[in-house]
């Protein structure tokens, strides 16, 4: 199963981080894998190399997580239409995704 935690703080996501693999098809033919994480992949790559916004990164199989020390417009964008693509994405797939939003 793949987790995903999104993280807001006074409203604004501010973190998100994935781990796990789903575990829906073989490895390399898991296609709801490929989507959450090629998706997850580029918010990341838009957040620090297109938007240039300094973010703690952290990327190894089955892991993915981003934190910010301060969301900004661009952030606050890229990561919310990250959270809408991969709720998207998960509505019908509760077996293999576990996604959560916190508030701190």
């Amino acid at each position: 199963m793949t987790k995903i935690k999104f993280t807001r703080k006074n409203g604004r996501f501010v973190a998100f981080k994935l781990s796990g693999h789903t575990g829906k098809a073989e490895a390399g033919s898991d296609v709801l894998c490929s989507a959450i994480s090629t998706a997850s992949q580029m918010a990341v790559l838009a957040i620090t190399e297109v938007a240039g916004i300094d973010a703690d990164v952290q990327i190894r199989d089955g892991f993915l997580s981003l934190a910010l020390e301060k969301p900004t417009t661009e952030t606050d964008l890229i990561i919310t239409s990250l959270y809408k693509t991969l709720a998207d994405i998960c509505e019908d797939e509760k077996k293999y995704v576990k996604l959560e939003v916190e508030d701190v």
